[in-house]
């Protein structure tokens, strides 16, 4: 049975999926992507499609546009658009259907978008193809595609190419080429995973807009269960390529019925509710699709499996609360509590913990005005400037403390955090540890051992060498550190796994032969071997889902209460930060604007830019992400190539006054361990960010704040 839709009532659907399976062929066999799936998407409908890694998203998404890959095949099922099957369609059809009907927007825009041909090109190319119009119409036409996805000056974009663009910017160019054929349905596969907490709600609210304007239906395919409470009408949760439940947004969320779904919905962190050291996960993994086990798929990780859901595969039909749900004990489940409530129960899928700040014996590392400037290319006159990318930075990190560096991309905190590990050398200003041991010293800005510091990067698949057997990839800081060959540190390789949670069974894999966790597991093992006093966490978790951003978190979490391990997590997730850190520094345009602990700082966030970031954050609620009142951060950050005059976020603050473009403010601590750079500081209580509601009595001015 399926779940009805939202859409225009009474109207047919506009999609239709029955029983789809999808199979993959492999060198040692095949692999099952979809299993049965099935679900109906109403004209003007919003679905969010959901699950960890590998769960089958992305496969359903290419699926229904006709893009899998060579070794992929639809087995069995339908899938009907607009009451045409597509199954079986000639190629032809299906690309006439694509583009004119059916639009895809990719996940990373940076490798669908051609890097030797301009932006503006590329969108012409896509409206030729599908509309009979001349070369200079189709121009004029991309232009206006442009100012529709809101690109700042579009005739300036269309020249470019999508190098000189920001993640932002590209997402924007993609849509505009999506939109080119005038689709009804346009199929978004993790839209915004590799951008920063205001672009990706500027995003969203782009789609959101879109959808509107052009009565277009949309699918969303995330694994940011937040990014789906504010935006979808139904969600669709996939698990292991079979589909777990089908429901309104506000009934999954609200009286979620499979045990997935809750332990998913669990697993996200908020801005509500209390601090907790160990954020909620799904133990163990997904289950091999070569030869699925018989029964329900997820009841090896099920809490409340009984007999017969190893034994029996449980139907999708319609439950007690609404939604349509695999599950034998559906009716049988109490609700949960919503994340978003006050009550902060802890799931019951993993143990959690309320945080409690504790003070730290001396400091670690001292950071005193260090800068950095790259020389580049400027844009239009191609003349060679100064990026100042850090600009007089100065903060100190106690022994032992979890601290975060937030901001939006290009504030500087990737350069920030190469330069204390020394793969930056600094311009100016200091970087001193003070070590466990005697230090050695490694340049002008680094006094340290070798070894000291290491850092965890983003991407694990850029950081391991794919030609690397993962222990040869741990033994290597080992080998470099002390010299010899790396099967001399065997047993500190597997001493280094076993404090990750990994098996030995995976000592002769190479990278490519790993789970993302598992990959992000191993780099953290490596970085563990040389008994670092300092780690950086450059977005160590931002390419992972949920599940698997708690599993390595929490890990990190258990070193640092057995070694004394001090963190630096640089993130731009800040429902991640507010949970894992003591104390926050926010970034803007390479420099520190404000500094708090963890607790002030989302209570009270002092500088507008720290509060248009805290209220980008969508919250893992319907209700509440669909009323707040957004702080927006609009606008672009300023061109650091040129010495600012005044505050450098006086463009986009809408509290700028004139004072504000004469002096510079200073970072200072205007309370005890708060410091804020802001002539006209955010009053205290002007805003709840964390539900977005504004106080009583608050008036809101044009550009979204909320004040008293």
């Amino acid at each position: 049975m399926i779940a009805p839709g939202n859409g225009d009532a009474g109207a047919p659907a506009l999609l239709a999926v029955r029983d789809l399976v999808v199979e993959y062929r492999v060198s040692n066999g095949v692999v099952r992507g979809l299993d049965s799936v099935s679900f109906e998407l109403g004209p003007n409908e919003r679905l969010g499609i959901v699950g960890e890694s590998g769960s089958g998203k992305t496969t359903l998404g290419l699926a229904i546009a006709a893009l899998l890959s060579k070794n992929a095949r639809v087995v069995s099922g339908s899938i009907r658009y607009n009451g045409e099957e597509l199954v079986g369609a000639p190629n032809k059809r299906l690309r006439r259907l694509r583009g004119d009907e059916i639009a895809v927007v990719f996940q990373d825009a940076k490798t669908a978008l051609d890097p030797v041909r301009t932006i503006g090109s590329q969108i012409v190319e896509a409206i030729t193809a599908h509309r009979d119009i001349s070369r200079l119409e189709a121009r004029d036409l991309a232009g206006s595609l442009l100012r529709e996805v809101d690109l700042p000056r579009p005739a300036d974009r269309l020249k470019q190419y999508p190098h000189e663009l920001s993640g932002g910017m590209r997402q924007r160019a993609m849509m505009a080429m999506a939109l080119a054929g005038r689709p009804k349905l346009l199929i978004a596969d993790e839209p915004t995973s590799a951008l920063d907490v205001t672009t990706q709600a500027n995003i969203m609210e782009l789609l959101n807009r879109i959808g509107e304007e052009r009565s277009m239906s949309t699918i969303l395919i995330t694994h940011d269960l937040s990014v789906v409470a504010g935006f979808a009408d139904k969600v669709l949760v996939l698990y292991a390529g079979a589909a777990m439940e089908l429901g309104e947004t506000e009934l999954i969320f609200a009286r979620a019925a499979h045990p997935y779904s809750r332990a998913l919905i669990a697993a996200v962190p908020s801005l509500e509710g209390p601090r907790r050291r160990r954020l909620d996960f799904i133990p163990g993994g997904l289950p091999s699709l070569e030869d699925p086990l018989p029964g329900c798929r997820f009841a090896p990780r099920c809490p409340i499996a009984e007999e017969q859901c190893s034994k029996e595969t449980p139907p999708f039909e319609l439950n007690a609360r609404g939604t349509v749900t695999a599950c034998w004990l559906a009716n049988a489940i109490e609700p949960q509590a919503s994340p978003g409530n006050e009550s902060g129960k802890p799931s019951d899928l993993s143990a959690s913990s309320d945080v409690v700040d504790r003070e730290r014996p001396g400091e670690l590392l001292r950071v005193d005005a260090v800068s950095k400037s790259f020389q580049i290319r400027r844009k239009g006159d191609n003349r060679r400037v100064r990026l100042r990318a850090v600009d007089e930075v100065s903060f100190h990190v106690r022994r032992g403390e979890s601290f975060g560096v937030v901001g939006e991309s290009g504030s500087g905190k990737t350069t920030l955090g190469r330069m204390i590990v020394g793969l930056t050398t600094a311009d100016g200003g200091g970087i001193e540890l003070m070590a466990s041991e005697p230090s050695r010293g490694s340049g002008p800005h680094h006094a340290r051992r070798r070894g000291d510091v290491q850092m965890v990067f983003q991407d694990p698949s850029d950081s391991l060498d794919p030609h690397f057997d993962v222990e040869r990839i741990i033994a290597e800081p080992l080998v470099i550190v002390r010299r010899g060959r790396y099967r001399r540190y065997r047993g500190e390789v597997r001493d280094a796994l076993n404090l990750v949670g990994l098996s030995t069974s995976v000592l002769h894999r190479r990278p490519d032969e790993l789970s993302g966790g598992q990959r992000q597991r191993v780099a953290i093992a490596r970085v563990l071997t040389t008994a670092p006093d300092l780690v950086i966490a450059d977005e160590a978790v931002a390419s992972l889902d949920m599940s698997a951003r708690g599993q390595v978190l929490n890990l990190l979490a258990d070193l640092q209460e057995r070694t004394g391990l001090t963190m630096i997590h640089i993130s731009h997730d800040l429902s991640l930060v507010r949970h894992i850190c003591e104390r926050v520094a926010v970034m803007h345009a390479g420099r520190i604007v404000e500094l708090a602990d963890t607790a002030s700082l989302f209570k009270a966030p002092k500088h507008p830019y720290t509060a248009g970031l805290l209220s980008s954050v969508p919250v893992p609620d319907p209700v509440v992400q669909r009323s707040r009142a957004r702080v927006a951060v609009r606008g672009d950050p300023p061109d650091t190539t040129e010495r600012q005059v005044g505050c450098p976020y006086r463009s986009r603050c809408p509290r700028a006054q004139e004072l504000c473009a004469t002096e510079d403010p200073s970072l200072l601590e205007h309370r005890v361990g708060h410091f804020w750079a802001c002539h006209f500081p955010v009053p205290d209580g002007a805003v709840d960010l964390r539900a977005g509601r504004p106080a009583s009595g608050d008036e809101k001015s044009s550009s979204g704040y909320v004040y008293t």
